[in-house]
């Protein structure tokens, strides 16, 4: 009988012990899942520089230019609005360019042959295509933050209305995220690397698109357009990314943009006739239904990030 107790306890211990272990294991499991969940590691795409053979002639353009200001010049009569040089528009004009006529680089390594591309910037791409539309916007937003060390700036909103900001981001906050449910958490050491950084760009690729562009801006007019404002509808977004004006106070504008799958961000020109150029003029975007490269929008979709640039 004595024995038998013995051996039923040491049945119970073994068993206990047993579940224990397996409640160890499942606990590492899921604190392992949700570690590589809530910290993306980013890691740049190689890309493929393609010559495009282009066939047509494009108005304004400098092809030995090797920054946006010295590739694309303002059309006759018209000089570019100043700035200052601490500014998003200085920033953008002195962005380095991939050279002139070269096909859009894709982050998979393919490219494209996209005629409406002016000018394509020197930017690299995560290697799983997050890069799309308003995330391109969202990273050269960011980068101009980051670079000129306006940390606190850099935040941005989720597509259901979470915000994900860089300043807690770099003190080891993360956001777990299940379909449209985020919390932010604490799951990791302070890094303010530039690694971390970019990983922080990822996790806000992932999650963001137009709608929170359009969540976080204001419609605006034709009329009070500049430098960083977005034309932006529910499917895709465009950014001015610099400004001419002429001695009638007269503007033209150029825009930029990426979009799906994940390419280089670039300048998009105009066709009309027999005439392509990269600017648009403010005719242009007061009509009810305009077009910028393949995209149609409404005036309704004329908007300011924030408090803009």
């Amino acid at each position: 009988m004595e024995n038998e107790m013995i051996k039923n306890e040491n049945t119970k211990r073994k068993s206990k012990i047993a579940h224990i272990i397996i409640m160890i294991v499942f606990l590492v499991a899921v604190l392992t899942i949700i570690y590589f969940r809530t910290n993306p590691k980013w890691k740049a795409a190689k890309l493929t520089i393609e010559p495009a053979g282009r066939h047509y002639e494009i108005q304004s353009l400098d092809p030995g230019g090797t920054t946006l200001e010295t590739r694309i010049l303002p059309p006759d009569g018209y000089m570019r609005v100043p700035a200052a040089e601490d500014s998003f528009a200085v920033f953008l004009r002195r962005y380095p360019l991939l050279p002139d006529d070269i096909k859009l680089p894709v982050y998979d390594g393919s490219t494209i042959d996209y005629s409406d591309s002016v000018a394509v910037f020197d930017i690299s791409l995560g290697d799983e295509g997050y890069q799309q539309c308003a995330d391109s916007v969202i990273r050269l937003y960011s980068d101009y933050f980051y670079e000129t060390k306006q940390y606190d700036k850099i935040s941005f909103q989720f597509s259901n209305g979470d915000v994900c900001d860089y300043n807690r981001w770099r003190r080891g906050k993360r956001m777990l995220v299940f379909a449209g449910f985020s919390c932010e958490i604490p799951a990791a050491l302070p890094d303010d690397s530039h690694q971390q950084y970019m990983n922080y760009l990822k996790e806000v690729m992932r999650y963001a698109g137009t709608l929170s562009l359009q969540k976080e801006s204001e419609m605006i007019s034709s009329k009070e357009l500049r430098v960083g404002d977005i034309v932006c509808d529910d499917t895709h977004v465009v950014m001015v990314v610099d400004e001419v004006v002429n001695e009638k106070g007269e503007k033209c504008y150029l825009f930029g943009q990426s979009f799906i799958p994940a390419v280089c961000f670039h300048i998009i020109s105009k066709t009309e006739g027999n005439v392509t150029t990269p600017w648009f003029t403010q005719e242009d975007l007061e009509k009810n239904l305009f077009v910028i490269g393949t995209f149609p929008f409404e005036k309704k979709d004329i908007r300011r990030w924030k408090e803009g640039f």
